[in-house]
């Protein structure tokens, strides 16, 4: 997806009739009635939402990419480069935020929102002033709702899982007299505001196609429903909906991948059913859901950052790049599942080779395989993929192992750890590890332990490892001896991760604050 958002809206402005210049209106008298009149200009409107949502997620500048800083630095998965280390990776790394780190801010988020806002008021009124052969068709026209609706939904769940309470715009800004200073909603209202969303999306959707991977479709609509309904809030505000969740994972085994396969045709039937080693990428091929999404009977939903369109998909502490990142993979799964030889995902993941800098990932480069049986970390044409930052980059929303391991989570919860075992083992086989047998994994808390961890290897540098923590309510047992280690090692007070909950959360970037006189920063941080 090239960033060419409302391309159109320029080429409109600047092109058509024959007219002197002096005879022409000044760009800047271009009013937004003037736009959206063709199926082209709703085209432009659309790569300008996706063109957004892309920069918010990967970064609109080097190190920026908050799908990881949101999801990932958070957690056990990573830790600041401390040579390059800035203030807000320090925060990070410490668990002492403040309402100055750069990635407290939400607005990116709200310019996504705004746009499918935007989107979702003027698409249903362009046929009224479309040229012939321009019109926009009854067909293309829902599919785009469906798909406003969705990234509006996965931007406030966002800032649901980040946040929690907060504003809820559903309507463009398109007067001066519009108020923008509108107060926080609740976290339950946010969530009511995803679910219709979604639903909306999901009733706009055509089923049974074999879609896109880069546009919000069918099966990505149904993950999302699954995500809403398995998260918990840090105050217990938002609890999880294990039966809803397990409703709407069958909706999406029924879906099709976009090869045309679907998912799991035969685990729509009785809940615990179905499940098969065909239903996933095979061991070999593990790294073409990164590397070819479009060809995987795996993918669902993944952002498409292109090299040539975006520029240097350079990523902190997930990318290929070396140069002064802030933020890296945390030493203690460099030095021990990166260079697993059991384990096939680590050293396809990270480059075990930079004994003196483990901050490269290798998840998204190069093609599949590596010889465990010889050690060997890089195949020889991995290798060749190993130091560059001009190939693309397809980071994964959503995928059917982080589907099938959160139907585990839920199944075991609802008391069928049979099945559940089922599912977490068709992910950890697949891996080249034992099975879990009937003797193991024997009580809820052992089996939510294992899933957890194969969650962690599974989807390592995905951006789920820190949402995984708070919604099982893992981040202080988990977090607490990492903070503490680190203190130590500087030589301070081991006070560890603390005890406040609260500070799940992230707070409200101090300019979000100034611009907004009706929000209340998020305790117990302060202004």
């Amino acid at each position: 997806m090239r960033k060419i958002a409302y391309l159109f809206v320029i080429v409109a402005l600047v092109a058509g009739s024959c007219k002197k210049l002096v005879q022409e209106k000044p760009l800047s008298d271009g009013t937004l009635d003037e736009f959206f009149h063709s199926v082209y200009e709703a085209d432009a409107a659309m790569a300008g939402m996706y063109g957004a949502l892309q920069q918010t997620m990967i970064g609109e500048a080097q190190f920026n990419n908050r799908i990881n800083f949101w999801g990932d630095a958070r957690s056990d998965n990573m830790e600041r480069q401390k040579t390059y280390s800035n203030n807000s990776t320090s925060e990070i790394h410490f668990n002492s935020l403040t309402p100055n780190n750069t990635f407290a801010d939400w607005s990116p988020l709200y310019t996504v929102i705004g746009r499918a806002n935007l989107n979702l008021a003027k698409f249903p009124d362009i046929n009224k002033h479309a040229k012939p052969k321009e019109d926009i068709s009854e067909d293309k026209l829902k599919s785009y709702q469906a798909q406003c609706y969705g990234v509006r939904a996965l931007c406030y769940l966002y800032i649901l899982k980040v946040w929690g309470a907060a504003p809820i715009r559903t309507t463009p800004f398109l007067s001066l007299d519009d108020n923008p200073q509108a107060p926080r909603e609740s976290k339950t209202k946010v969530k009511a505001q995803i679910l219709s969303d979604l639903q909306k999306a999901y009733d706009l959707t055509v089923k049974n196609t074999s879609p896109t991977v880069w546009y919000v479709n069918e099966g990505a609509i149904a993950a999302m429903f699954v995500d809403v309904y398995m998260w918990r809030s840090h105050d217990d505000e938002i609890m999880p909906d294990y039966d809803n969740a397990i409703v709407w994972l069958k909706n999406l085994f029924k879906a099709k991948a976009p090869t045309g396969k679907v998912y799991n045709a035969t685990g729509t039937g009785a809940t615990g059913s179905g499940g098969a080693t065909t239903d996933l990428e095979s061991t070999a091929n593990w790294k073409t859901i990164f590397t070819n999404p479009a060809g995987s009977i795996e993918t669902i939903w993944n952002i498409h950052w292109s090299v040539a369109a975006n520029g240097c998909p350079c990523m902190a502490g997930v990318s290929s790049a070396v140069n002064n990142t802030p933020m890296r993979t945390a030493f203690e799964i460099f030095n021990t599942w990166a260079k697993s030889t059991t384990d096939v995902r680590g050293k396809q993941t990270i480059d075990a080779t930079k004994t003196d800098n483990w901050d490269r990932l290798l998840k998204w480069y190069g093609p599949s395989g590596f010889t465990v049986a010889t050690g060997t970390y890089l195949t020889s044409a991995q290798a060749a993929f190993n130091v560059g930052t001009d190939k693309n980059v397809y980071m994964p929303l959503y995928r059917l192992a982080d589907m099938f391991l959160l139907y585990a989570e839920a199944l075991n919860k609802t008391g069928d750890r049979t099945n559940a075992r089922k599912y977490l083992n068709l992910i950890h086989q697949r891996a080249t590890l034992p099975a879990y047998t009937a003797t193991q994994l024997t009580t809820e808390t052992e089996m939510e332990d294992a899933i957890l961890q194969e969650r962690q290897w599974e989807l390592f540098g995905e951006g789920k490892r820190w949402f995984d923590l708070v919604r099982t309510n893992h981040v202080i047992q988990v977090m607490d001896p990492v903070i503490k280690a680190r203190q130590l090692a500087e030589g301070a007070n081991p006070t560890g991760w603390g005890t406040d909950k609260r500070r799940y959360m992230w707070p409200l970037h101090r300019n979000v604050l100034n611009a907004n006189p009706n929000l209340v920063q998020n305790p117990p941080y302060s202004d």
